[in-house]
């Protein structure tokens, strides 16, 4: 996919993406202040669009961003822009939907009248085409997770539910860990030690993950304390539906056994197994993971763990 041929979409308006930048002065670039999420195409078809923009939307308010654009409106414009910017794929790429929202220009940062949140938000969607290598070790042999010095912010100041883009913590948590392991991803605990979450991932333990799964629990840390995931939303009705117990509970690291298995989900890879926490091993419970890729794959009519790994 050449970028130069991308659209975005800018204020209301279709326009080359390389045209789309913040100004100088713009409150997401000054202090921060940029509500996002984001969304992937499967077999270049959007998925649970509506819930990612409901759930932008409510950020949006969560965080006193006015966006005026309606519900109905950006849904529209959105899959304009998935469909327009999907042609530029090959048939076995997908691309990924990128929503933002700042709270707009700040005026007396460039000598113009006005201060923070006097002007109208700044509003705007872009695409990439995912990046299937980068997801592809994560799948074929697990994920790497290390607890980092850093804390997840707490509730108190920023709600760990709202996806936004103040994330220095974050930066600096993964290259934190990565002095410790170049393939290991960064995990936040919180102010009292129990896990959370990554940059961009849930995070999911299966607890006595035996073959027949007849002792299975599934616990994931309480949804106050991280973001609110779609691709979690879909495990848990996979639970719900395979009768499996769902536990939102406080973990500590050290309740994570050998013989229990781990998951993380995202959007953009949906969910990859965890081989190690800590350099503990983990086991990897093949027949859980293929029964939710069947279940995920009814749903999206694409298996996206063999478009991954196949991809060139």
């Amino acid at each position: 996919m050449n970028n130069n041929s991308n659209l975005a979409w800018f204020n209301g308006n279709f326009i080359p993406q390389s045209e789309a930048v913040l100004t100088l002065h713009d409150a997401g670039f000054v202090m921060g202040a940029t509500v996002t999420d984001m969304s992937r195409s499967f077999a270049h078809k959007p998925f649970m669009l509506k819930e990612h923009i409901q759930r932008f939307m409510g950020h949006c308010e969560a965080c006193f961003i006015g966006i005026k654009t309606s519900e109905v409106a950006l849904v529209k414009s959105a899959e304009e822009l998935i469909e327009r910017n999907c042609l530029l794929l090959k048939p076995e790429e997908d691309l990924a939907l990128v929503l933002f929202a700042t709270a707009g220009p700040i005026g007396f940062y460039l000598g113009e009248p006005g201060g923070a949140g006097d002007g109208l938000p700044t509003l705007g969607m872009h695409t990439f085409k995912l990046p299937f290598l980068r997801y592809r070790p994560w799948v074929e042999h697990g994920v790497e997770l290390l607890t980092s010095s850093i804390l997840q912010p707490s509730p108190l100041s920023i709600n760990p539910s709202i996806k936004q883009r103040s994330r220095m913590h974050w930066w600096i948590a993964e290259r934190e860990v990565k002095k410790r392991s170049a393939t290991a991803m960064a995990l936040l605990l919180d102010e009292n030690g129990f896990l959370t979450e990554t940059a961009s991932s849930n995070l999911i333990i299966l607890q006595d993950a035996s073959k027949s799964g007849a002792d299975l629990k599934i616990l994931t840390p309480k949804p106050e304390k991280v973001l609110d995931g779609i691709a979690l939303r879909i495990v848990k009705s996979f639970a719900k539906d395979s009768g499996f117990p769902w536990i939102e509970a406080d973990i500590l690291p050290s309740e994570v056994r050998p013989e229990d298995a781990a998951l993380i989900t995202s959007n953009s890879f949906c969910f990859a197994p965890v081989k190690s926490l800590n350099g503990i091993q983990l086991s990897q419970s093949k027949w859980f993971n293929d029964q939710l890729l069947a279940y995920w794959q009814k749903q999206v009519k694409l298996n996206f763990h063999e478009q991954i790994l196949k991809y060139l």
